[in-house]
């Protein structure tokens, strides 16, 4: 868990409702560089939505930019992602 990662999300997403739920819990997944590994089914009880409602919440912070996504980058195929808010350069 990144305090750092989450505070830049609180300070600076411009996502409101479940959206800004998500990105939260993906920054506390994180380390302090921003980036996790957590499964979408993970992420989905964690917010309590269902995984397909995650999916288009994740696609939703992907296009605008403030989440990262590399498909299959993470452990045991999970997607990697990196939570890029706050004037943190790109990896």
């Amino acid at each position: 868990m990144s305090i750092r990662v989450m505070t830049r999300v609180w300070d600076s997403s411009k996502h409101h409702s479940s959206a800004l739920l998500l990105l939260l819990a993906v920054a506390d997944f994180a380390d302090d560089g921003g980036w996790a590994f957590p499964g979408v089914d993970t992420l989905a009880k964690k917010i309590r939505l269902g995984e397909r409602q995650t999916q288009n919440l994740l696609r939703v912070l992907e296009t605008s930019g403030e989440l990262v996504v590399q498909i299959n980058a993470g452990p045991h195929g999970t997607n990697l992602y990196w939570v890029h808010v706050g004037g943190v350069q790109s990896p």
